[in-house]
């Protein structure tokens, strides 16, 4: 009795490559994205129904794509097509800021290519990554988010540091306000001590604040002063023009202000209460959007790489 010729056994088929995939502007092909952020930014696009693209920065000064400035405005605008849609497109942003200008330029690409744009914030967009963030239609912030505060920072060179415009230009109000009150104790104590009139009284003690005041003011740079006011004023104006599209004249400029002048210093955490108790409308994510956003954090911040762009898919070879 003869045994069928048993049938060759074929190999299994090779299982099918993992995509790759790498950001539009930078780095661009020839450096993948982590395998889990770009899966993380494909379901955030899933779930919003819309193209996600990338801001995410390092903070390095070395790297000329590590802040918000010129280069990566003039990378948005030459990706200025691609970013049309014809519906509506987000902008993930993790930054530590830069340029107002900039920042300023590349919310009128996104608003002016797609008529508005959602902007999501993992972890933080500070300074003008706040200005940038304001621009957009509508703000969606992880549950531990934060923006911060406005006010300018200008390399101080004889203190070879960092600092806030706002400080010199609060000096003189405070400077002002410190003034009008050593007159109100001067005027009760003399009044009260003295029991003469007032109008008597008065240039008396106007001659002693002039007197105590005179040293504190004859140090103020007036030049200087008005530099770092015109400073503070730029980016007040532009968040003013961002705003202005989803809010009253009034109500625009209320709200400028008080991102530039409130907050005690530039690191102030302003979280999605407090964006919305300045009057600033944004959108609660849902639990999917938080897993996902949080998804990105270990991909964020000055340990981790600068990506700009969209994710498109690197061919296997």
């Amino acid at each position: 009795m003869t045994t069928p010729a048993q049938a060759p056994t074929l190999p299994a088929p090779a299982p099918a490559p993992t995509p790759r995939y790498a950001v539009s502007i930078y780095p661009g092909t020839q450096h993948p994205v982590p395998e889990t952020l770009a899966d993380a930014i494909r379901k955030l696009e899933a779930s919003l129904g819309m193209p996600v693209w990338m801001l995410i920065q390092d903070g390095d000064e070395n790297n000329p794509f590590g802040e918000i400035n010129d280069a990566v405005r003039n990378g948005f605008f030459d990706a200025r097509t691609s970013i049309t849609s014809q519906g509506p497109v987000a902008l993930l942003v993790d930054s530590p800021g830069g340029d107002a200008k900039a920042a300023y330029q590349i919310a009128s690409i996104f608003r002016q290519q797609c008529k508005g744009f959602t902007a999501i914030v993992p972890r933080y967009a500070k300074s003008a990554a706040t200005l940038l963030v304001l621009g957009a239609s509508d703000i969606l912030l992880n549950k531990y988010a934060e923006l911060g505060p406005l006010d300018a920072q200008i390399l101080d060179f004889e203190r070879e540091q960092w600092a806030s415009a706002l400080d010199e230009v609060q000096s003189l109000d405070r400077l002002h306000a410190f003034g009008l009150e050593a007159l109100d104790q001067t005027m009760f104590l003399l009044v009260g001590r003295t029991k003469k009139k007032m109008d008597f009284v008065l240039p008396h003690a106007l001659n002693f604040i002039v007197q105590v005041m005179r040293p504190m003011l004859e140090k103020v740079d007036v030049v200087h002063y008005t530099q770092r006011a015109r400073v503070l004023k730029v980016a007040e104006e532009y968040a003013i023009r961002l705003l202005k599209p989803k809010y009253p004249h009034d109500l625009a400029v209320r709200m400028a202000r008080s991102l530039v002048e409130k907050y005690p210093e530039h690191d102030f955490a302003i979280d999605s209460a407090e964006l919305t108790q300045i009057g600033i409308q944004n959108t609660s994510p849902t639990d999917e959007q938080i897993q996902l956003m949080d998804a990105t954090i270990p991909h964020l911040g000055h340990l981790a790489q600068t990506y700009i762009g969209r994710l498109q898919e690197i061919p296997n070879v």
